[in-house]
């Protein structure tokens, strides 16, 4: 009976000792995984939208991509956290009559610092038509405000055809549209759309090259420092 008892004993004690051991395990898996994962790049697409055209744009390139790229809207963010969370930034603003969109030059201009060299790309969607070169003047003249805000320019920049359906401007916009419209296009204000899901997928997939060319040489960057 002694000896019976004294075999469960050890035997409860046994199961108690390898649970505990496969729990520290478990555990000790699940930190070494989270910390894999603070460790990787994590990518910040951030856009800036009057009436849609530029997220679905922006949703496009996301696509391209093919990877885990965070879509953020420039009016619901805070612009330290994102910087403190992000390692690499897309920057995207839909242009009105007033260029593009004042936060994100804000964004830009207020974290100069941070973003130094983590800006990949910068894309703007536009009305313009850039087959003349009145047309690429005028889209170049839209990249100039982000440009200006950064330390250098990014590795990629391309703009987008957006879209204009009239019934849905608020009367602000539609007097100024149509203002602009007669002033300067000698035109009828109407609706239109230039949006294009395959030219932002394919930027998408640059942008995802140009990343991965980036990360490699800071990789074989930092085995050569290590190595010193």
């Amino acid at each position: 009976m002694s000896s019976d008892f004294i075999t469960r004993r050890e035997f409860l004690s046994r199961v108690c000792r390898y649970s505990s051991l496969s729990m520290m395990a478990l555990f000790f898996g699940c930190d070494i995984a989270r910390l894999g994962e603070g460790q990787k790049k994590k990518t910040a697409l951030i856009y800036a939208t009057r009436y849609g055209a530029t997220k679905e744009t922006a949703t496009w390139i996301q696509e391209g991509m093919q990877g885990p790229v965070d879509l953020l809207d420039i009016e619901t963010i805070s612009f330290s956290d994102v910087t403190a969370r992000y390692d690499h930034f897309i920057i995207g603003s839909g242009v009105w009559i007033g260029g593009v969109h004042k936060k994100i030059i804000e964004f830009l201009e207020s974290r100069k610092k941070e973003l130094s060299g983590r800006v990949l790309a910068t894309f703007v969607v536009c009305g313009t038509d850039g087959s003349t070169e009145s047309g690429r003047k005028r889209i170049d003249g839209y990249f100039t405000p982000l440009y200006a805000c950064l330390d250098k320019k990014p590795l990629l920049s391309r703009y987008f055809g957006g879209r204009v359906i009239v019934e849905n401007l608020t009367d602000e916009d539609r007097q100024a549209l149509t203002v602009f419209y007669k002033t300067y296009l000698r035109a009828e204000l109407r609706s239109w759309d230039r949006t294009d899901p395959e030219k932002a997928a394919l930027f998408g997939g640059e942008v995802k090259r140009r990343l991965g060319e980036k990360m490699s040489v800071s990789e074989s960057t930092n085995t050569l420092v290590s190595r010193v």
